[in-house]
C-alpha cells in the first residue's frame, strides 16, 4: 500500500517518518520558529531562482543536498540549462 511504500522510501533515504517526527539533533539544525524565507536576497552575489524548478542531482542518501541542475525554454527550440 502507498503508506507502506512511503515509509520504505523514507527510511531508505534516512529521512525521518512524519508520524515519528523529527529528532531533537535535527531540529538543533534549525533555525527557530516562526521561520520564513527572506522576501529579498541580501548577498549580491546570488541570485534569486525561488521561481525556477530545480532538480538535486546528489545521489541517494547524500548528506549535503548541494548540486542540482535546472532547464527552461527560452524559445520552441532552445532550452536553457
Amino acid at each position: 500500500d502507498r503508506e507502506t511504500e512511503t515509509k520504505v522510501i523514507l527510511h531508505q533515504h534516512d529521512v525521518a517518518d512524519p508520524e515519528e517526527g523529527f529528532s531533537p539533533a535535527v531540529h538543533a539544525c534549525v533555525p527557530e520558529l516562526p521561520w520564513s524565507v527572506p522576501s529579498t536576497i541580501e548577498d549580491s552575489w546570488r541570485r534569486d531562482i525561488r521561481s525556477m524548478c530545480v532538480f538535486s542531482v546528489d545521489p541517494p542518501g547524500c548528506r549535503d543536498i548541494d548540486d542540482a541542475l535546472s532547464a527552461r525554454f527560452v524559445s520552441p527550440s532552445e532550452v536553457e540549462e
